[in-house]
């Protein structure tokens, strides 16, 4: 058992939600940073039938978490649930006073995909990298030992690669430019990225960067290769983020399962198929996205039968 304090902003959304209940069950003392807290959030954001695998049971889920979602709004409309003053563009010395104690912040809140309705690029800039330095520096300043960011397979531009080096693909991976194409949430991710690497010298507060793809969700689709996350796997990489230490103040890493199931798509066939000409150094249905810095560096241990949500209930 830990008996660590995590504080994980956005702490009530989808992959903040798998956290909490993940870390709380192997003894971390979990506080959460979201103006959106409460008995009949956490009522709402629950996930009925969301890991179950038939076809009737998905779509039930997927109508269900709308339902859920259009319920919420409507209350929050009504003043029947109230957000809180969590905000990670607040004064940093507040946030410093609710950081102070933590063993590790994660840093999960900002806006979750390239393509959320209404916001514009000053809304991702403001929210998803002012945000995530203000967050950061106060972490530090709080004297927090650990900075865990969720950042994500969209810095590779995986919907719409520009250039893949090889299978399954790296950190090192070329990360594309805006002018070349990239969304402006994969870029910000990237680029709070860049923040962090010059920002952690080795001295004082270690920070990581976990480049998520489809955390605690089956993938079944081509447009990001087929690379899905389990529950248990997403929990485990946070854990060894959390847990491991580093020889240098920053590193990044992918995070996600190591194997694709067979019966959604055969990886080799897939991989000749549409990228003939990209090195491919993966074995049998092995994820096209590699762990393996992961495994080697903070002893990430994925498991290869875990649940996964499906993508009708992830937002």
């Amino acid at each position: 058992m830990s008996g660590k304090t995590i504080t994980i902003t956005g702490g009530n959304g989808f992959v903040g939600r798998i956290l909490q209940s993940g870390l709380a069950s192997h003894g971390y003392d979990i506080i959460v940073f979201d103006p959106m807290q409460g008995a009949l959030v956490d009522l709402l954001r629950r996930r009925f039938l969301g890991t179950s695998t038939g076809l009737v049971a998905r779509a039930l889920a997927g109508g269900l978490r709308r339902g859920m979602r259009w319920l919420e709004g409507m209350l929050v409309r009504s003043g029947a649930i109230l957000p809180t003053s969590d905000d990670v563009l607040d004064l940093r010395s507040r946030l410093v006073d609710r950081f102070r104690g933590s063993y590790a912040v994660i840093h999960l809140a900002g806006l979750s995909h390239p393509k959320v309705p209404g916001a514009t690029e000053s809304d991702y800039r403001r929210i998803n990298y002012e945000g995530s330095v203000n967050v950061f520096e106060a972490a530090r300043e709080a004297g927090v030992p650990k900075f865990i960011f969720s950042s994500s397979g969209q810095v590779y531009g995986i919907n719409k690669p520009v250039r893949i080096d090889q299978f399954p693909i790296l950190e090192t991976n070329h990360c594309p430019t805006l002018e070349e194409g990239q969304n402006l949430y994969g870029y910000l991710k990237w680029e709070f990225e860049r923040y962090m690497e010059q920002e952690c010298s080795g001295q004082g507060m270690q920070a990581v960067a976990l480049r998520l793809e489809f955390p605690g969700v089956r993938s079944r689709f081509p447009w990001n290769l087929y690379i899905s996350t389990s529950i248990e796997n997403t929990v485990v990489g946070f854990m060894a983020a959390v847990e491991g230490d580093l020889s240098t103040g920053f590193e990044v890493f992918n995070l996600a399962d190591r194997w694709v199931d067979e019966r959604i798509v055969n990886i080799q066939d897939f991989v000749k198929k549409n990228w003939p000409d990209v090195p491919n150094r993966t074995q049998g249905n092995e994820c096209l996205l590699s762990s393996e810095k992961l495994c080697s560096v903070l002893g990430y241990d994925p498991e290869p039968d875990g649940k996964h949500f499906s993508l009708s209930v992830m937002w």
